[in-house]
């Protein structure tokens, strides 16, 4: 228990509430607990002002609101969203402060990162908790499901923070969303290492813009002073901003595929993964990773650059390295026979350009691509990713992703907007029907194909409408490829 006045010193009209104890936080009046503190922020779609009358009768001890609210019992705060952070940091005993913190942000690449980030860490004998878009780890061992946001609100975070402190992890990795960071969800957060591994158009139902979208990401590295930065420079934006920070004096470091960096790294070719050479400060590592793609490899370098920073020998880090696991539908290979298949979370132009790329550049035989689009979302990508299934595959399927509230039809009509409308593709809204027809037709071919499912990787559902429809293209894949 906690008394007001040591959690909440800014706020200066505490009066009668000052030696008030404290049991607990809310942002949903649902949730509110005998003797917590309910929030009453504004959200996108409704206030918290509106949800007072429910928080008091669950017995919250205390309501604050950033809205002023004619009620002597409210706790007005016109600022609440950025002191937020530092009223739950205090309340959770600054556990970010304890913790080696590890927080990615990035246009792809987040949650490889902090999973390869976590992977490395126990890989040398340092317990780390992660938060990532797959999973949630407390204890470094024990997965749970994951938050339904990328990057969860600023009390849910603390809270998973806090636990991992009490159970002994010593670093912490977590992802930063561009809605997360426009929203404030890190305020308050101490970060020892931010990391920006690429950056492309997305989210522009949202950001409007991506000039909106670029700023949002800019808030992890020039807002919430991280003690270093580590910044993929092969984008603009990438280079931009570490040119911006060096400028600013700030630490930041350079990791690159193909510009002179910190560093650099290049790549040759095996039977099933990359042999990789890692130019740094402290001379050149060789290793070899579990993955045909160059784009997953320079999220696991970020991770090491990171760990290499903290003063292990990047040679050591190097050796772990090698014996990662990628998360579940990162490009990840499903045998089914003479022919090659991907499963892979590619949702963005940028993402599912590199997985194609990277196909082409590892296998030979014709190249197949099954995708769609996410409903009630950026609407301006999809001709973008019709135009790129188009020139890097030589079958392209067109199908639902999660349609969500939006027609399927209309989906796929914007993504055929940026196809020639050639041969090559073929649209089956059905997504089960879909990927039976690809390896039907794989199947009659003499030599080898390769296979890119795309757009849903690790989930295991499919949205249609408001309902949640159990499905998973991993197992669909591997149920149909057996009949």
């Amino acid at each position: 228990m906690k008394k007001a006045k040591d959690l909440m010193p800014e706020l200066v009209n505490l009066s009668n509430f000052i030696d008030c104890e404290i049991s607990s936080l809310h942002l949903d009046s649902r949730e509110v607990k005998e003797g917590g503190v309910f929030f009453a922020v504004k959200g996108n779609n409704q206030s918290g002002i509106d949800f007072i009358e429910e928080a008091k009768s669950k017995g919250a001890t205390l309501i604050i609101s950033e809205e002023l609210v004619e009620n002597s019992d409210v706790i007005h705060c016109t600022n609440l969203k950025e002191l937020l952070g530092k009223f739950t940091s205090r309340f959770y005993s600054n556990s970010s402060e304890e913790l080696t913190t590890f927080c990615v942000t990035g246009t792809n690449g987040k949650t490889t990162a902090v999973e390869a980030y976590s992977s490395i860490c126990s890989s040398i004998g340092k317990k780390c908790g992660y938060l990532s878009t797959v999973g949630k780890s407390i204890d470094g061992i024990t997965v749970k499901d994951p938050y339904s946001l990328t990057t969860p609100d600023i009390i849910s975070l603390n809270t998973s923070l806090y636990e991992m402190l009490l159970n002994g992890a010593t670093h912490a990795a977590f992802e930063a969303s561009s809605h997360g960071l426009d929203q404030g969800r890190l305020s308050g957060v101490s970060i020892d290492y931010a990391v920006l591994t690429s950056f492309s158009q997305d989210h522009l139902d949202y950001h409007k813009s991506t000039e909106n979208y670029a700023k949002a990401k800019s808030i992890l590295f020039k807002d919430l002073n991280p003690k270093n930065s580590i910044v993929q420079i092969d984008s603009e934006f990438g280079r931009n901003l570490y040119q911006d920070l060096l400028n600013e004096g700030a630490e930041v470091f350079s990791v690159s595929l193909e510009k002179e960096s910190d560093y650099l790294a290049s790549f040759r070719k095996k039977k099933n993964s990359l042999e990789i050479s890692l130019k740094s400060p402290y001379g050149v590592s060789e290793f070899d990773l579990n993955t045909i793609s160059r784009y997953i490899a320079s999220n696991v370098i970020c991770a090491m650059v990171a760990l290499n920073l903290e003063g292990i020998e990047i040679d050591k880090i190097a050796e772990c390295a090698s014996n990662i696991t990628f998360p579940s539908g990162r490009m990840e290979s499903i045998n089914i026979g003479k022919d090659i298949c991907y499963v892979d979370y590619a949702h963005t132009p940028e993402a599912l350009k590199h997985s194609l790329r990277e196909i082409k550049n590892f296998h030979g035989g014709e190249i197949w691509c099954i995708f769609g689009c996410g409903g009630n979302r950026d609407k301006q990508k999809r001709p973008i990713m019709g135009q790129i299934a188009e020139h890097y595959s030589d079958h392209v399927v067109i199908t639902d992703d999660n349609p969500r509230n939006e027609d399927s039809k209309k989906i796929i009509k914007e993504i055929l907007k940026g196809t020639k409308k050639s041969k090559k593709i073929k649209v089956i809204s059905n997504r089960r029907e879909a990927i039976k027809f690809v390896l039907d037709e794989m199947s009659k071919r003499k030599k080898m194909n390769v296979l890119l499912l795309a757009g849903k990787g690790h989930e295991d559902y499919q949205i249609i409408g408001s309902r949640k429809n159990r499905f998973d293209d991993k197992e669909t894949l591997i149920s149909l490829a057996k009949n």
